[in-house]
Parts: structure tokens; C-alpha cells; sequence
């Protein structure tokens, strides 16, 4: 058949008569491999129930030079085989253009199609059309049955163009339509059913004697059953006629009125036929005849609570229906009131509002045509039960572990008996480490979360029941979390879990905590869960293969973690798999000259994924045609592994991947870089010398880089050693950057001889020393002076005190004073030489601020200044002296002058001296006079055990100021003990040896100055510039005697 391209095409198949009808279908058959045949199942094709081919487009590979279409016939009595028929082979001329072909009919399924109920329907549209029609199906007269419904896209729907339903129901009945843009066909579709029943068969009846019974055979069926009924298995119209036998809603229900025990009793069937089959149902009729007797107990005594209502049953079965009739005591039937008593058409007795008039007997009477009953009833009415204490606060909120008690107490009817019992939630409560109970208290003892709810007291009699309670809140860690659900695969375990009490204090998030077998008793929190706003949650967490996991969830509050919450049984076993990753922070380093250490964290037993986990090794050198060496480590636990006799500091890659039972990591590992182990290195730097002294303390040092292929490692620098000439065993150390050859060496000490050698280091190992230098460093600036003191002692005199520098930094030669007026900007200055540290200047002005400033010098120069701010005193005589007296000897007498009080100076002036008398003498003696610092006066050339006046003096210049006499007597050799004189004879030897020896010490001090002022070199201050230190003449002496304040 010669068909152009984008075509329909139909073709038609000669089918065989047979009975039942042949099924037909298609198949491609190829001419050059006869043996290949394949069923056509394509999108654009589908066959009609007729068995013809449909083309919706015919396309350019439909007409393949090998392809014959050939349909075939089978039928159930082949028994799988099929016979072939026609065989079509088609020629498809390419179309000359590509134009689309509007949608048309090829085949529908009739207007009209009848299924059976429970069998499959299957409807059929075939469009044809370029590009291929699309068809839709919808029910116009309701839903389609898409539970049984095959899939619209699947070949066996022959995508889409056939409708098929399974198990056909009677409601299935209705129109269906099929549509593809404009085109549409409806179908209406009809379901035959052999008979069934529309709920269930008829029922089994036991009615008492009297009554009316049905009996319903409710079946349906297309075409509509016929029903009809039978007695004992015979005809229901061939029984004797009874008038009290209805049939009724054509036949669909059997009803007997006033039922006979002795006719009506039998066994009925129902059958419902049609064209299409039947169903057949038994029932059996019971038809009941006795006396009236009681379904509940005869004697009753009724006991009830005053102003209450009481319902007396009188429940009874009889057949025939029994007369029942109420009485009281005296036989009388009891009188309806309304509102009072009622009689309900169940025979109950309802007397409300009782009272004690209410007491006494009530009968139920019973009868019918077999015979009669009595029922007793006794109604007892008490006083209702009242409490006259009751559990308090009625909302109790106590912390966790406290302790507290509860009471209750009732009063009731004297002839009733009270039990108490306490109840937690509903629940009773029994005596425990929590709880003990009496009567009418409980205790509460270390009370917890768990233990909030509802307390209640409930005290029970025969009659009530009366219940008072409290509702308590007891703060403390939730309730442990109600894990619901978990769900596990291989990859991923689903936590479901919701909130429990949280005990009177807000949950602040869920922890979720994970155990596996590899670390037995520790639980890793996998997840914390914060948003806590509502009652049910879920976790997904990553699983890793081989582990068999444990899951459990914790509440958290500001109290604290709850009890964990567990799910009983749920383990999740995960399967083996290749490792997901290796081993990390993987470094190679060697630590030996010909070797090199590759080290590694060991994967974590979680990380291993499935058992004989090892490691393989592999390294090379980095450098262009290298080869990999590998080796194994089959102890999982190893964190490193030596390569030996390997070249010295050589740069090399290395691996290290993870292999379990399963195969090699699903990761490729990750190269490093490292070198093997390093060697001393060859060559140290050469030129090693002093550049420049920067100051006393700092000096620069040079060298020569050396060639860095000798270094023999990681080149980490110059490494300088310097030490004290006097103190070889404190070596300083400093490491310099390998691409400087300059240093700088500081914190030294001023004139000291120092040592220092250089070496090439890498990081194992350094070079040996070639060569030492010596250097002294020179002398620098002082630093200042220390506990600098400046005192106004008068109206013109100042005292100034101080302590050398504690950071001289070289030999000091002298120190600078400077006075500057605030009031006026005028500035002294003057110099004391090294020995001298005090200084008392007389000539300045009265009741004036002074800033007094005081540094040192040495040949490296000025240090820095110390200032003081003082003012002097207002213009006055000296302050009366304060002095003591100790006589020493016979002749001698040590005076004391005690200028201030402790560290308080008021005005004592700047000298102090005594006048001496005799006693009785008109002769006075004048001491010596002192200056300030100066407060020792010796008197001498005293006369033996005699009494003195002493008058000390204190001055300022022109002014002075003398104390009361003081009277003394010298010593008397007479009255001295043999002790006084070896003690004076011990001392005098002592004083003696001091001398030698100070004069020792100032000889060999004096030569030391001389030898350095004829080998050094000083700085010498501008007016010492101008004036030189030589002593020209007399005049100049007396100058210096003044200016620097000493003689």
C-alpha cells in the first residue's frame, strides 16, 4: 500500500469465523530476520475491535524496506497459539511539505454498549490528525471510576484512545465521552446484573406471641428480579391462607401480624430470580410463649439521698406482652402525680424530689395469659453527705521536692458509713515514698513533675458520693517527650515525636539524641528542635550505612532535661556500602635524614560503612615521570606509616584512601605534598660582623646569605646566639627570616662585652658555627633618678634628697639641679658631682613656688628629668629645734637635731647648732653648726660626771630661733660596769677595722677614676665646654665650693 506521509490510514483484517469469536491483533514481521516478530504497540497506531489497523499519522519509518504488518486471530480453543492472516507492507511517500492534517474520525465504539456487572468495559475513539490528536474521556451523567480505571497513558490503553474499567458495577451505568479539540462521541453505556442483594439477606426473627413481624428480601438486578417466598420450603401461596400473612412493596417484604406460636413458628425463604440468575435466602421465625419474668432482681431495696430522684425498672419479658400494674403496701395502685410521679411506657416508676414521706414499699405487678409475677422494691431516704473541710488552695503551685499535706473532712446520714479515699488524676492513691494517706489528710513528700494533676478527696456512702479537690501545678523538668513513630530506610530515619507536660514551665526546644553499638553508652544529639509552639514534631536524620542506630528525645526547660522518650524496638539497621570519604588531614614529613612519616586521622568506626576497613598508601616523588609506590595498612586504628631509605628532603605526593568488605571509598582521595626527612645543613653564613650601634642597648649585626641547596630542609631562617662575656651560660636566641642577612639585637646592657656566633637552621636541624664576634656596647643616657624628695625647710631654703638612677646604663658622673620661680619664669641651674646626693639651696625667695628638676649624666648623655613642685615658707624665723642628748663617754655627747616628725617637715631652718654651759657657769660653749642633711653634733673635751645646760639653735641665715635649756650630766668612769668598758674596748676594736677598711675602699676608688678619666672619653655639659674642669685659681675654687655645694 503506497500512503503519503501525515496521512490516516485504515487497513482492514479478513477475520476467520470461529466460535466463540477470534480475538485479532498485529504484528511487525521483519523480511530479512524472520525470526524477529514484535505486537505493535505505538502511539500513533491502535486496532478497532474489528481488528482493523489504525494509523493516526502515518509516518516516513512506518514504511521500512523490511517491514510487513500481518494480523493474526487467536481464541481460547488454540490454547496460546494464533493463525495468521493478511499481510500488508506499506510504502510511505515523503510529504512536500510539512503541513498539519486537522483531527478527524477513524473509529468510535457504538452510540450503545451493554456490559455486564463485575466484567470489564472497554471503550474505543481513534482520531486521526497531524500532530497526533490528544483524547480526553469524561462521564457526562457523573464521575469516572478512576480506581479502576487503567492508566490513560499505558500501551494497553493504547495511550489514551481507550477508556477501560474493571470490575463493572451497576451504577457504572451512564453516558462517557470522548474528545480531541472540536471532535467529540458519546456512548451510552448499559451494565446487565444477574440478581444481588441492595444490604443483606433476610434475617433471623425471635418476637414474642401477638406482635407483628417483617420479614424483608430486598434484591436488585438488571433486568428487575422477581421475588418470591416460601414457608418450610414450600410455596407461600400453596400454604393454607392466613389472613394475618402480608406481602407487600412488590413482594420485597413478608409481614405476619399477631404472631402465633403454633402456626407462624417455621424457617421462610426468599428467591429473587431474573434472566441472568438467581439468590436464595433462609429465615427462621421464632415466635416466643411464656409467662411474665422478671430481667432484673424481684427484692430490691432502693437507697437514695433526700431531694433526689429515684427510678424504680420494672423490666420484664412475657409473650404475650405482660400488664404490668404499680401498688404500694396496701395492695393500692399508685397514683400518677405530675411532677412527683411518673409512669414511662417502659414499665419505670420515677418518684423525684424524695423525702423521708417517699419511704416504704413499692410491688411491680405482672401478668399475661400464662401467668403472673411481683417485683419488691424498698426505697430507705437519707440525708445527703456535706464537707465541712475540704482540700485548699483549690490551684496549688509548688516547686519540685517539696513536701506538703492536703485535708478533708465530711459529715453524713447517721446510718450511713464514710470511706475516704484520695485519688490522683482519678486514679486511687496507695501509700508510697510520695504519698501516705489517713482518713482525712494526705502528706505529700518530695513531690515531682509527674505528680501535677488533680488531687481530689472522695468521701463514699451507700447513698453518695462527694468529691472536692485541688488542681496541682508542680514545677519541674518535663514530662519525657512521646516518641510516636520511627520510620528508617538505608539513607534516612524519620522521628516523629510529640510534646508532653511541661510540668508549669515552657518547653525551650527538643534535643534529639542518636546511640549506635560503636560507642556503647553515649548518646550524640543529632538535632535540637527550638521552635516548641506546637504539639507534634519531626525530625529527618541522616543515616550512614552499616550502624544499627537508637533514637530517643529530651525536652529541655530552665529546670532542666527531661526523662528521655524511647520507642520500644525501634532499632534502624542500615546495610553495608563503600566508604564515603577517608582518612583525614593526611601530611607527609620526614623525621629522619633518609625516611619520610606519612600521618593521618583514622576514620571514625561510624564512618567505616561495613567491616575490614584498612587503608591503602600510595606515594612518588613530584617530579616529572615519577611512578606510584603503594603500600597497606591493615590496622584500621593506624594513624601513620614510615617509607624508609627514601633520598634526603625530597618533595613527594602521597594518598590515602579508606577500602572496607564493600570496596574503595566512593571519594577519590585527596593528594598532599610533603617532603622526606631533612639533614643538618652544609653551610652557615659567612661575614658575620658588627654594622652599627644604634644606642647602648641595641646593635646591628650582618652576614652573606648562603646557597639555599645546602640548607637540606624547609629553610626557616638565621638563628643568632649572643651572650654576656660575663655570663656565658645565659644565652639569648633569635630566629631571622631566611630572606634577610640583617638584624637587629636589642635589650642589651650598656658597657658589657658580648659574644655572638650565627647559624643556617632548618626545622630538624641548624649548622655548626663557623666563626664568633665580640662587641662592647657603649654607654647610654641614665634613666632617672629615683625617690627624688624636695622639702621647703625655711622661707629661703629648699632641701633636695634623691637616690641614683636603678638603670644607669653607664658610670654617672654628676647630677643637674634646676629651680624655676613660677611667679617670675626665672631658672638656676646648677651640678653636683656623682658622690654627692642632696643638695641644699639657701637663696630663694620667701613664700614662692618652685619647680625643682633633677637628672643624671653619664658620657652617654642626660637622662631624663624628675620635677617636684614645693613652695617655701613666708618669710619667719626657724620653728624652735627639737633635739635629744645622749651622752657617750666621760667626756663626750652625742646631740641629735630632729628637724621633722617621721615624714611631716614644718620649718626647721637649714642649720642647727648648741651653746653649752656648766652648771652654775656664766661660760658658754658653741658647737659647731650643721646643715641640713647634717643632724649629728659631737661635743667633745666634757669634764667627768658633771651636769650641763644645753641651748640648741636653729637658723636661717640671719634668723634663728633657740630652745629652753635642757640639762644633762656626762658619764662617770666610776659608776660604768665592767660590761660598759669591754664594750666600749669591743667597740673601739670594730670602729677601728671599719676605718681599714673604708680607707681601703676609697684608695682603690680613687686609682680606678684616674686609670678611666686618662682611657675614657665624657660628654661634658655646655658651661664645663666653655670653662674646662681645671682649677685655675682661688677665686674660681670658692665658686665651685658655692655652686656645687661642697668643701
Amino acid at each position: 500500500m503506497i500512503v503519503e506521509e501525515g496521512r490516516s490510514l485504515s487497513v482492514e483484517c479478513n477475520v476467520p469465523h470461529g466460535i466463540p469469536s477470534p480475538s485479532v491483533f498485529w504484528l511487525y514481521r521483519d523480511t530479512v530476520q524472520t525470526s524477529i516478530i514484535e505486537t505493535i504497540r505505538r502511539p500513533h497506531i491502535a486496532v478497532d475491535p474489528q481488528g482493523t489497523l489504525h494509523f493516526t499519522e502515518v509516518r516516513q519509518h512506518d514504511g521500512r524496506t523490511n517491514l510487513l504488518y500481518q494480523c493474526a486471530a487467536t481464541s481460547p480453543v488454540l490454547h496460546g497459539e494464533y493463525r495468521a492472516g493478511d499481510e500488508v507492507q506499506l510504502v510511505v511517500t515523503p510529504s512536500p511539505t510539512d503541513v498539519g492534517v486537522a483531527v478527524h474520525k477513524l473509529w468510535f465504539s457504538p452510540d450503545e454498549v451493554n456490559v455486564r456487572a463485575g466484567s470489564r468495559l472497554k471503550l474505543m475513539c481513534i482520531f486521526g490528525g497531524r500532530p497526533l490528536p490528544s483524547v480526553t474521556w469524561s462521564r457526562i451523567d457523573g464521575e469516572l471510576p478512576k480506581k479502576r480505571m487503567k492508566d490513560l497513558t499505558s500501551p494497553e490503553s493504547d495511550f489514551g484512545k481507550a477508556l477501560i474499567v474493571d470490575n463493572v458495577h451497576p451504577d457504572d451505568a451512564g453516558i462517557y465521552e470522548c474528545r480531541s479539540q472540536h471532535l467529540f462521541h458519546q456512548m451510552h453505556v448499559y451494565v446487565t446484573a444477574a440478581p444481588y442483594w441492595d444490604f443483606e439477606p433476610p434475617s433471623d426473627i425471635d418476637q414474642a406471641e401477638e406482635s407483628t413481624a417483617e420479614l424483608h428480601c430486598i434484591a436488585s438486578g438488571s433486568p428487575t428480579p422477581i421475588i418470591q417466598w416460601y414457608m418450610n420450603g414450600k410455596p407461600l401461596h400453596e400454604v393454607a391462607e392466613n389472613e394475618r400473612r402480608l406481602i407487600l412493596d412488590g413482594g420485597r417484604i413478608l409481614r405476619i401480624n399477631n404472631l402465633d406460636h403454633d402456626v407462624d413458628t417455621a424457617v421462610y425463604q426468599c428467591n429473587a430470580s431474573n434472566s441472568l440468575g438467581y439468590i436464595f435466602a433462609n429465615a427462621f421465625v421464632n415466635v416466643r410463649a411464656h409467662a411474665p419474668r422478671f430481667k432484673m432482681p424481684d427484692r430490691r431495696i432502693w437507697k437514695v439521698v433526700r431531694k433526689t430522684t429515684v427510678e424504680m425498672s420494672c423490666d420484664v419479658d412475657a409473650a404475650p406482652e405482660a400488664v404490668v400494674r404499680w401498688v404500694d403496701a396496701n395492695d393500692q395502685s399508685i397514683a400518677i402525680i405530675p411532677g412527683k410521679i411518673q409512669l414511662f411506657p417502659n414499665h419505670t416508676l420515677r418518684i423525684t424530689q424524695v423525702n423521708s414521706a417517699d419511704e416504704g414499699l413499692y410491688y411491680c405487678n405482672v401478668s399475661n395469659k400464662y401467668g403472673i409475677n411481683r417485683a419488691y422494691n424498698k426505697l430507705e431516704v437519707f440525708n445527703p453527705t456535706h464537707f465541712v473541710r475540704v482540700p485548699s488552695p483549690k490551684k496549688s503551685v509548688v516547686e519540685a521536692h517539696e513536701s506538703f499535706n492536703l485535708f478533708c473532712e465530711a459529715v453524713t446520714d447517721p446510718r450511713l458509713n464514710a470511706d475516704y479515699t484520695w485519688t490522683h488524676n482519678g486514679v486511687p492513691i496507695n501509700d508510697s515514698e510520695h504519698f501516705r494517706t489517713t482518713n482525712t489528710t494526705l502528706h505529700l513528700e518530695d513531690v515531682r513533675g509527674w505528680h501535677s494533676g488533680s488531687i481530689d478527696c472522695v468521701v463514699v456512702t451507700d447513698v453518695d458520693v462527694k468529691v472536692s479537690g485541688i488542681e496541682l501545678i508542680v514545677l519541674d523538668v518535663p514530662a519525657r517527650p512521646i516518641l510516636s513513630e520511627v520510620d528508617c530506610n538505608e539513607r534516612r530515619a524519620m522521628i516523629r515525636w510529640q510534646r508532653s507536660s511541661d510540668h508549669g514551665d515552657k518547653i525551650t526546644s527538643f534535643l534529639v539524641q542518636m546511640h549506635t553499638d560503636f560507642e556503647k553508652g553515649k548518646w550524640q544529639t543529632v538535632l535540637e528542635e527550638e521552635n516548641t509552639s506546637t504539639d507534634f514534631y519531626q525530625a529527618d536524620i541522616t543515616l550512614s550505612p552499616w550502624v544499627n542506630y537508637t533514637f530517643r528525645v529530651i525536652a529541655k526547660n530552665s529546670h532542666g532535661e527531661s526523662d528521655p522518650g524511647y520507642k520500644d524496638g525501634a532499632i534502624c539497621r542500615t546495610k553495608e556500602s563503600f566508604p564515603y570519604g577517608n582518612p583525614s588531614n593526611v601530611t607527609a614529613e620526614g623525621n629522619e635524614p633518609n625516611n619520610l612519616v606519612i600521618r593521618w586521622i583514622p576514620m571514625d568506626k561510624y564512618e567505616w560503612n561495613a567491616p575490614d576497613l584498612h587503608y591503602i598508601v600510595r606515594y612518588r616523588l613530584n617530579q616529572q615521570g615519577a611512578q606510584w609506590k603503594e603500600t597497606h595498612i591493615e590496622d584500621p586504628l593506624a594513624n601513620h606509616t614510615v617509607i624508609r631509605d627514601q633520598p634526603t628532603f625530597k618533595e613527594y605526593i602521597v594518598q590515602v584512601e579508606a577500602v572496607n568488605r564493600v570496596g574503595k571509598s566512593i571519594i577519590e582521595p585527596v593528594s598532599v605534598t610533603g617532603f622526606s626527612g631533612e639533614d643538618v645543613p652544609l653551610e652557615s653564613p659567612s661575614s658575620f660582623s658588627v654594622i652599627e650601634f644604634f644606642n647602648c642597648t641595641s646593635v646591628a649585626v650582618g652576614w652573606r646569605h648562603i646557597n639555599r641547596d645546602t640548607v637540606r630542609g624547609h629553610f626557616r631562617g638565621y638563628q643568632i646566639e649572643y651572650w654576656e662575656d660575663e655570663k656565658p651560660f645565659v644565652v639569648e636566641k633569635v630566629l631571622i627570616e631566611s630572606d634577610r642577612n640583617e638584624a637587629v639585637l636589642t635589650d642589651l646592657r650598656p658597657i658589657t662585652n658580648y659574644t655572638a656566633r650565627i647559624h643556617t637552621v632548618n626545622a630538624h636541624y641548624r649548622s655548626e658555627s663557623e666563626s664568633l664576634i665580640s662587641f662592647s656596647t657603649p654607654e647610654g643616657i641614665p634613666s632617672k633618678v629615683h625617690d627624688l624628695r624636695v622639702r621647703a625647710v625655711g622661707a629661703t631654703t629648699l632641701l633636695i634628697t634623691w637616690q641614683p638612677p636603678r638603670q644607669p646604663n653607664g658610670n654617672i658622673r654628676g647630677y643637674f639641679l634646676t629651680f624655676e620661680n613660677s611667679t617670675s619664669g626665672h631658672v638656676e641651674e646648677t651640678y653636683v658631682l656623682n658622690r654627692q646626693l642632696h643638695y641644699l639651696h639657701e637663696e630663694v625667695e620667701p613664700d614662692t613656688g618652685y619647680k625643682v628638676s633633677v637628672w643624671a649624666e653619664t658620657n652617654g648623655g642626660e637622662g631624663p628629668k624628675v620635677v617636684r613642685a614645693i613652695r617655701t615658707w613666708p618669710l619667719r624665723n626657724p620653728d624652735t629645734p627639737i633635739f635629744k642628748v645622749t651622752p657617750t663617754s666621760p667626756w663626750t655627747a652625742q646631740v641629735q637635731w630632729i628637724p621633722s616628725n617621721g615624714s611631716e617637715w614644718a620649718m626647721p631652718g637649714s642649720s642647727f647648732f648648741v651653746n653649752y654651759s656648766v652648771s652654775g657657769s656664766d661660760i658658754w660653749t658653741e658647737s659647731e653648726m650643721i646643715s641640713l642633711p647634717r643632724t649629728h653634733i659631737l661635743l667633745n673635751n666634757l669634764l667627768e660626771d658633771t651636769q650641763y645646760r644645753i641651748v640648741g639653735v636653729s637658723k636661717e641665715g640671719s634668723r634663728q630661733n633657740a630652745s629652753k635649756e635642757i640639762i644633762i650630766r656626762s658619764l662617770s668612769r666610776s659608776t660604768m660596769t665592767h660590761l660598759s668598758r669591754d664594750s666600749l674596748h669591743s667597740a673601739a676594736w670594730f670602729i677601728a677595722i671599719l676605718c681599714a677598711l673604708l680607707v681601703a675602699l676609697i684608695t682603690a676608688f680613687i686609682i680606678c677614676c684616674c686609670q678611666r678619666q686618662r682611657t675614657g672619653k665624657y660628654a661634658v655639659k655646655r658651661k664645663e665646654l666653655e670653662k674646662g674642669h681645671h682649677i685655675d685659681s682661688e677665686e674660681h675654687q670658692k665658686f665651685m665650693e658655692y655652686q656645687y655645694g661642697f668643701k
